[in-house]
This record gives C-alpha cells, sequence and structure tokens, in this order.
C-alpha cells in the first residue's frame, strides 16, 4: 500500500523521461520542468533532474532518503544564501504537495538550510555543505534530517548545472561514495 502511494505520489509530480545524470541505470530516474509545480516561486529556467537509488524509500534505514537532484538551469548568480532560501521552498513545496496527495494532515515543520563552504570537487567550480531540516511527507510526517553536498558549475550555451547530493546518513557513511560518484560521473 505505501509502495503503490509512493508510486502514486511520484509520477503525479514527474515526467517520464530520463535524468543526464551519471547514476546507475538501477537507479529511478524523473525530471520535471521550471517553473517546478510544486516551487513554482523558484525562478528558474531549465530542467530539474532525480535520481533515486533503490534504498531511497527505507526511512528507517541510516541511508534512507538518498538521492541526488541537478538543476540544469540558465546560469544565474549563485551563492548559498539563494541556495538556502531555494531549498527552503523547494522542501516546503515538495512536503506539501506529496502530504496533499497522500491525504496526509501537513506536519507545519518549515524547512531551514544551512549552509557552509565546501572545497569543490574535481570538474565543479563551488561546493557547499550542510544541512536541511524537514518533515517527510513521503512517510508517517516525521521530522527530517538531511544533511547535503551542493555544487555548480558554468555549462555551454549560457546553462549551468547545480548538484544536490542528499542523505540522512551522515557524510562519512558508504552511501556518500555512491552519492559522490553520481556527482562525478555527471558531465555538463
Amino acid at each position: 500500500m505505501l509502495r503503490s502511494c509512493l508510486v502514486f505520489c511520484l509520477a503525479f509530480l514527474a515526467s517520464a523521461h530520463a535524468a543526464p545524470i551519471g547514476a546507475p541505470e538501477k537507479w529511478r530516474a524523473e525530471s520535471f520542468k521550471f517553473p517546478l509545480i510544486f516551487a513554482t516561486s523558484i525562478p528558474y529556467e531549465g530542467t530539474e533532474h532525480v535520481r533515486f537509488p533503490p534504498e531511497w524509500a527505507q526511512f528507517a534505514a541510516d541511508d534512507g532518503f538518498s538521492y541526488v537532484f541537478m538543476w540544469d538551469i540558465r546560469r544565474v548568480p549563485m551563492e548559498a544564501a539563494r541556495l538556502e532560501r531555494g531549498l527552503a521552498v523547494y522542501f516546503d513545496g515538495l512536503m506539501e504537495n506529496v502530504a496533499r496527495g497522500r491525504k496526509l494532515e501537513e506536519f507545519p515543520i518549515p524547512a531551514a538550510v544551512v549552509l557552509h563552504p565546501l572545497a569543490a570537487p574535481a570538474g565543479w567550480s563551488e561546493g557547499y555543505a550542510g544541512a536541511l531540516h524537514t518533515w517527510n511527507a513521503f512517510s508517517k510526517g516525521e521530522e527530517l534530517r538531511l544533511n547535503l553536498e551542493i555544487t555548480h558549475r558554468p555549462c555551454p550555451d549560457d546553462r549551468m548545472q547545480v548538484f544536490f547530493a542528499a542523505s540522512k546518513a551522515r557524510r562519512t557513511h558508504a552511501m556518500w561514495d555512491k552519492l559522490r560518484k553520481v556527482r562525478s560521473d555527471t558531465s555538463c
């Protein structure tokens, strides 16, 4: 029942074409055009690509709710404060939309994001690490803390990529090796 509800909610949000992210084939792929239906105030032009490893929906596990998403957008200035605001809007809208689709009562925890500089990995021009505090509308509405790594870089044709890796797992957990490999295998 929970699995079919998750599939329904995600299908409601997603379009069917594959993402240009360097993730393994067994990772589920979804793509969305901006403006995002669940966060219309995020002012970018382009596409969001999301990849979910098989462990994503194992919410009680240490590495549950681990996934990557990338905004392939028209180039704009990007700094920590803009990313923090954008992610708060993104996760508030995402969780509210999923809660509505699942007919859950909303759990009133506004998303809060705190980022700090991270040495940019090879091929990326800038990096941030930090944490997101929100709630999990995909599960039981429990509080959710995601660790984050965010990088961005310019790409041809006045585009840029903003790559987000997120997981409940600490950044020293083996899941992060998988998430970072996806990032390193993603090209402009």
